[in-house]
């Protein structure tokens, strides 16, 4: 048996939504700012749907797949239907339901072991190859087994170009609190100005064009897309010693 489950790093990817809904609401509370209190119950319920939806689990069993103890028997699967909206599967077992996330690693695995190939379930294929930029980094979908090589590697860039990213806020940081010292306060301008605008430049300025952040579209990477296993297997090449 083998259960399919989200990263405990996705899981807490909203984390800076906790942290904000927290101080907005207690300090709406304190100061009676009914405003505050409400922004910090939105933040508070983002953060509160986003970790349930990636507390999902479902285990593959011989006999089919099993969600919270429920055992979903293969022979009684009758179709697959893509749900755009809420960025899944749902799959009908004859009068009973299942809803299988698009953005849980495995999630094609599942579907494989019920006798049903991804690429055989209606407009799912094509909303896939629609789909591009930021959203395969934030857990919102997760590609198929034949595109995990890619996504490792464009995960690796991405997560790269974000150190240099935290790089430059961290140059800009430095500055500001150089700025306080009156002997340093030429120094800190410059490294604030500096870092600021290096932060700004890479943060929408990822290579091949994986993501963006301040302009349409938002990035043209997609695992499924022969252009990006282009790029994968020339970047791996030149990896090799």
């Amino acid at each position: 048996m083998r259960e399919l489950t989200f990263p405990p790093g996705v899981r807490w990817r909203l984390w800076w939504a906790l942290v904000l809904g927290i101080v907005f609401l207690g300090f709406g509370l304190e100061g009676r700012e009914p405003l505050f209190a409400l922004l910090g119950l939105l933040f508070l319920g983002a953060f509160l749907v986003h970790y349930r939806r990636t507390g999902y689990a479902l285990t593959l069993e011989p006999e089919g797949v099993r969600h919270q103890g429920r055992l979903f028997l293969k022979e009684r699967l009758r179709e697959a239907q893509l749900e755009v909206l809420r960025n899944r599967l749902w799959l009908d077992f004859g009068g009973e339901g299942l809803p299988l996330p698009l953005g849980l690693p495995g999630w094609d695995e599942a579907l494989a072991h019920l006798g049903v190939a991804w690429r055989e379930v209606p407009g799912l294929e094509a909303y896939l190859l629609g789909q591009r930029g930021p959203v395969w980094f934030w857990g919102g979908l997760h590609p198929p087994r034949e595109a995990q090589g890619v996504h490792a590697w464009a995960l690796g860039v991405y997560r790269g170009h974000f150190r240099r990213i935290y790089g430059a806020l961290g140059l800009a940081l430095l500055g500001f609190f150089l700025l306080l010292p009156q002997a340093t306060e030429t120094l800190g301008l410059v490294l604030l100005a500096l870092g600021g605008f290096l932060f700004l430049w890479w943060l929408d300025n990822f290579p091949h064009g994986i993501a963006s952040y301040y302009r349409r579209p938002k990035g043209r990477y997609n695992p499924l897309d022969p252009e990006f296993r282009r790029l994968a297997e020339g970047g791996k090449k030149d990896e090799e010693p």
